[in-house]
């Protein structure tokens, strides 16, 4: 895969960390999940590292998962040093295309209306979905997933809160403290765009970490179809990692 890596990293040249966030409640912890989804079965690794970075479908099961599918490429930077940070673990999480986690504690709202077209929207568990995966960069310190967009959900349906659609990551670095931030969605052919746009700067994940409307701006990643035409069944989004 390291052969479709074509973009040039601007962090190595303007040094900015990427802004942390909280690690949210729905971490996939061995015994928090519904389904336990472990494609290696090697039970000396925590849950959370047990599969691959394609969680477009889970080994061992017929069907593919619901939703828009993205690739996210990047690197995982040194702050100080701008140099490629490898053998970096990544651990990616998030909730289905309809916006439901496999987590035994993600028991809240499973129905809502849609807030700008008033069509019900139900929070569904997605079986072909692996919800969460691993990479590990390479020694340039390249990355790469393959997921779907997560859908956004609500917080408090009276105060009208909902987190927009966002991945989860938390970086290991082998010789830096574990790094936790969330990355969100911008693009023409991403589900509910404008919406999700509306939603960022009201984000209680945002507002709690108290990001600046740059550091906002930071944490987003742009989609697009693959200009190369390399990669011809998703969209394609790059981000880099500086870390600590």
């Amino acid at each position: 895969m390291s052969g479709l890596f074509t973009h040039t990293s601007l962090a190595a040249l303007l040094i900015k960390p990427t802004p942390r966030q909280s690690l949210g409640p729905f971490f996939p912890d061995d015994g928090d999940e519904v389904d336990a989804i472990r494609e290696n079965p090697d039970l000396n690794l925590p849950i959370s590292q047990a599969n691959d970075q394609d969680l477009t479908f889970v080994k061992g099961r017929n069907g593919n998962a619901l939703g828009q599918v993205v690739y996210l490429r990047g690197q995982v930077l040194n702050t100080k040093t701008g140099q490629p940070v490898p053998n970096a673990i990544l651990i990616m999480w998030s909730a289905s295309a309809s916006g439901r986690y496999n987590h035994k504690g993600d028991d809240g709202i499973y129905s809502f209306p849609h807030p700008k077209t008033g069509e019900m929207i139900h929070r569904t568990y997605d079986e072909h979905f692996q919800y969460w995966g691993k990479a590990v960069t390479n020694q340039q310190g390249e990355y790469w997933f393959k997921t779907i967009v997560p859908g956004f959900y609500p917080i408090d349906l009276k105060s009208g809160l909902y987190r927009p659609s966002h991945l989860h990551f938390k970086i290991l670095p082998p010789t830096s403290p574990t790094f936790v931030t969330q990355l969100y969605f911008r693009g023409d052919h991403i589900p509910n765009n404008t919406l999700n746009q509306e939603l960022l700067p009201k984000d209680v994940v945002i507002l709690d970490a108290g990001l600046s409307p740059k550091e906002q701006e930071q944490v987003i990643v742009d989609y697009s179809p693959d200009p190369t035409g390399k990669i011809s069944d998703g969209l394609v989004g790059y981000y880099d990692f500086v870390v600590i």
